[in-house]
C-alpha cells in the first residue's frame, strides 16, 4: 500500500470515531466526523428493507447553494423499501455557515484530484472521507445551484453553453472502465431522466437540460472540473457520477428543492431504489430553547429571547439546541470563539449573546449578563489585579478530538502527525482571557492577515511546522507563546515523538 493511500485511510479510521445512531429498526446509520468544529460532517446511511445499489447525495460543498443542502435534507431519515441511501446534507459547513462558495482553504469541489502532495487540512479531511463513501457507492449525485440556465447555444447572456442553471452534468457520454469490459452510459442515464422530470414541470424555462462537459477531452471548457468529486467518482470510483444543477435565477428556494427532488427520485428509480418520497418542509427555522451547563452542573434550558444572569468567571457550555429543525444549527457566542461556539467551554466575563443559527440563518438568541450582586466582586477584582500582574494559567489544546489542558511552563507531548488545535486559554484575570494572542512559533494559519493568533486553527504537526521554530531545529520541540500588548504573558511547548 502507498504511504499516501496509508495515510489517507489512517485519517478515515480516525475519523469515524464519530457519533452512531440508529433507528429503532436499524435502518439509519448517522456518523458525526469532526465534531464540535466548524467542518462538522455529518453522514446519513439509509438502508432499504429489501438489499439494492446505493446511491450517494451530497449537498452544501458550496455554501451559498441553499437549495442542494435543504434538498439533501429530507433524504436523511427518509424510509426505504429497496435500495440503500449515503446522504451528506453539508458537506462544507464552514462556508454554508458564512453562505459563501469557498471555505477556509478555496473551493471544496476543487479538491478531489489525486495529487500526492497535497496538504492536509479540515477541508482535505472532509474529502477524504467522502472519497470513501463515494467508493461504497453505485452512483453519486451531487446537488447544485448553477449560474442562469444552461443551453448549448447562446440565447443571451444569462442562457448559454457556459451556464450552469437546470441542467444535469456530467464527464462523458460514455466512459469505458479501465481494465474491465464494462462500460458506463451516463448520457443515456442522463437523457432517461430528463425524459421523465421535464413532463412534469410546468414552466418550460425550469426543465432540465443535459449537459455534457466532456471533461477527459483535450478540448473541453471545462477541464476544472477534473477537480471536481463527480469527475473522482468516474474516473478512480468508475461509477456514474452527475451534478444536478437548479438555476439561483429561481427565486423560490420552495421551487428549487421541489426541482432537485424530480431529479433525484428519478435518477433513484434508475437504480432501482424503491422509497417512500420526502416531503417538504420550508418553514422558517425557530429556536425553542437552549440547554446551557453552568460550572459543570445540570442543564438549563433556556428559551428563546430569555436572559440568563451569570457570576463573574463562571464556565458555561452550549450543550444542545432544540428547534423546529434537526441539522444545520450552531451557537454562536457573539464576539468570541468561532460560528460553531455548541459543546466549547467559555468563562463569563462580560454580557453577551448566544445567536443559533441554522444553516447562515439566525433564528434565536439568549443573552447573558452580569448578576447585579456581581458587581461589587467585579470592581474589586479589577482594582487588586492589574493588567500589569496578568498571566495565562492553562491552554487547552484539542489533540485528535481529546481536549488537553496544559500548565503555563507545560509541556504537551504528541505523536507526530497528531492534528491540534488550541482551543482557547484561561487566565488570572478573565475579562482579559479573549484579548491574549497565542501564537504557535513556527506554524501560519491559512488566513489572508497574520495577526499572530493561532486559536481555532487545526495544525497537522507532521505537514505544518517550520523546523527552524523549533528548539535546535530538530522539528522536535516547538514553543507556544501568549502574549497580551506584545508582552509575554505565557508559555507552553509541544514536543513532538
Amino acid at each position: 500500500m502507498k504511504m499516501q493511500q496509508f495515510f489517507r485511510l489512517t485519517i478515515f479510521l480516525m475519523l469515524i470515531g464519530g457519533a452512531f445512531t440508529h433507528t429503532a429498526f436499524a435502518q439509519i446509520r448517522h456518523e458525526v466526523f469532526l465534531p464540535n468544529t466548524d467542518h462538522e460532517l455529518h453522514v446519513y446511511r439509509i438502508f432499504g428493507d429489501i438489499p439494492g445499489k446505493t446511491v450517494m447525495i451530497i449537498g452544501g460543498i458550496q455554501g451559498d447553494e441553499p437549495g442542494s443542502y435543504l434538498t439533501a435534507d429530507l433524504y436523511a431519515d427518509i424510509n426505504l423499501k429497496k435500495g440503500n441511501l449515503i446522504v451528506v446534507p453539508r458537506a462544507n459547513f464552514y462556508s454554508i455557515l458564512l453562505n459563501r462558495r469557498e471555505g477556509l482553504t478555496g473551493d471544496m469541489n476543487r479538491k478531489f484530484d489525486t495529487e500526492e502532495k497535497r496538504k492536509n487540512n479540515f477541508e482535505e479531511e472532509v474529502v477524504t472521507v467522502l472519497k470513501h463513501l463515494i467508493a461504497e457507492s453505485d452512483c453519486l449525485l451531487n446537488l447544485h445551484e448553477g449560474s442562469g440556465y444552461y443551453n448549448p447555444v447562446w440565447v443571451s447572456a444569462i442562457e448559454n453553453p457556459k451556464r450552469y442553471g437546470q441542467s444535469i452534468i456530467f464527464d462523458a457520454k460514455t466512459y469505458k472502465v479501465p481494465g474491465e469490459n464494462r462500460t458506463i452510459h451516463l448520457g443515456d442515464i442522463a437523457r432517461k431522466v430528463v425524459d421523465k422530470v421535464n413532463p412534469q414541470i410546468d414552466n418550460k424555462r425550469h426543465r432540465f437540460r443535459v449537459s455534457d462537459h466532456d471533461t477527459l477531452s483535450s478540448k473541453s471548457i471545462h477541464k476544472e472540473q477534473r477537480k471536481s468529486a463527480t469527475y473522482y467518482a468516474l474516473t478512480t470510483a468508475h461509477i456514474p457520477a452527475f451534478g444536478v444543477e437548479t438555476s439561483k435565477s429561481i427565486k423560490s428556494l420552495k421551487t428549487k428543492i421541489r426541482l432537485h427532488k424530480l431529479v433525484i427520485n428519478t435518477m433513484m428509480e434508475e437504480f432501482g431504489i424503491v422509497l417512500d418520497p420526502p416531503g417538504f418542509i420550508v418553514s422558517p427555522p425557530k429556536l425553542d430553547y437552549l440547554l446551557v451547563t453552568i460550572n459543570n452542573g445540570h442543564p438549563l434550558a433556556l428559551k428563546h429571547g430569555t436572559e440568563l444572569e451569570l457570576a463573574y468567571g463562571d464556565d458555561f457550555v452550549v450543550t444542545d439546541i432544540i428547534a423546529n429543525y434537526e441539522r444545520g444549527l450552531v451557537a454562536d457566542i457573539a464576539g468570541i470563539g468561532t460560528t460553531n461556539d455548541t459543546n466549547r467551554s467559555f468563562r463569563f466575563s462580560e454580557k453577551t449573546r448566544i445567536i443559533v443559527r441554522k444553516d447562515a440563518q439566525e433564528c434565536g438568541w439568549v443573552d447573558l449578563k452580569l448578576g447585579k450582586p456581581e458587581l461589587a466582586r467585579v470592581k474589586e477584582q479589577k482594582r487588586l489585579i492589574s493588567e500589569d500582574e496578568l498571566q495565562v494559567e492553562t491552554l487547552m489544546i484539542d489533540e485528535n478530538g481529546k481536549l488537553r489542558n496544559v500548565a503555563n511552563k507545560g509541556t504537551l507531548q504528541v505523536k507526530k502527525g497528531a492534528r491540534l488545535t488550541m482551543q482557547g486559554i484561561r487566565t488570572n484575570i478573565t475579562r482579559l482571557d479573549n484579548d491574549v494572542i497565542v501564537n504557535f512559533k513556527g506554524f501560519a494559519p491559512p488566513k489572508s492577515v497574520n495577526d499572530g493568533n493561532d486559536l481555532l486553527f487545526p495544525i497537522y504537526t507532521d505537514q505544518d511546522l517550520w523546523r527552524r521554530y523549533s528548539v535546535k531545529k530538530r522539528g522536535k520541540r516547538y514553543p507556544i507563546l501568549a502574549t497580551y500588548k506584545d508582552i509575554v504573558v505565557g508559555e507552553f511547548w509541544v514536543e513532538l515523538r
